[in-house]
């Protein structure tokens, strides 16, 4: 995928940069993909308020984050999910297109929301018209 499409990731994912998932001790955990820390985890974890939608429902919950020690970690971490694991392969040949990535990563599991796509092609419009 195209570097704008990451980064229009990483700002929906931070509220382009001013709600970083913080540590119990108000640290900024560097996680700019959102990512969980699923059982597999074995790095610190940032437990934070979140919502997640069932059935197009939204639900507020609780629930563990990766922490991070740079922003590099986070990067690398994200790019290995992505690559290695064979729930978001259709994300990896979306370059540029924004709305196709979002969606791959819908259907791989990676997000509940159901406008999520939507969200992340907005952001990456904007991104855009940034550039010009």
């Amino acid at each position: 995928m195209a570097p704008e499409v990451l980064s229009a990731h990483a700002a929906l994912e931070s509220g382009w940069g001013q709600r970083p998932i913080r540590t119990e001790a108000g640290a900024d955990s560097h996680n700019l993909f959102a990512l969980k820390a699923t059982p597999g985890w074995r790095g610190d974890v940032a437990e934070i308020q979140t919502t997640e939608y069932e059935e197009g429902v939204a639900q507020s919950r609780r629930a563990g984050f990766r922490s991070y020690a740079d922003a590099g970690s986070a990067f690398r971490d994200f790019s290995q999910l992505l690559s290695g694991s064979p729930r978001y392969q259709a994300a990896l040949g979306t370059g540029s297109d924004a709305l196709a990535y979002g969606r791959a990563l819908q259907q791989g599991g990676y997000a509940t929301d159901p406008a999520y796509a939507d969200k992340l092609a907005r952001v990456a419009a904007q991104i855009g018209k940034g550039r010009r």
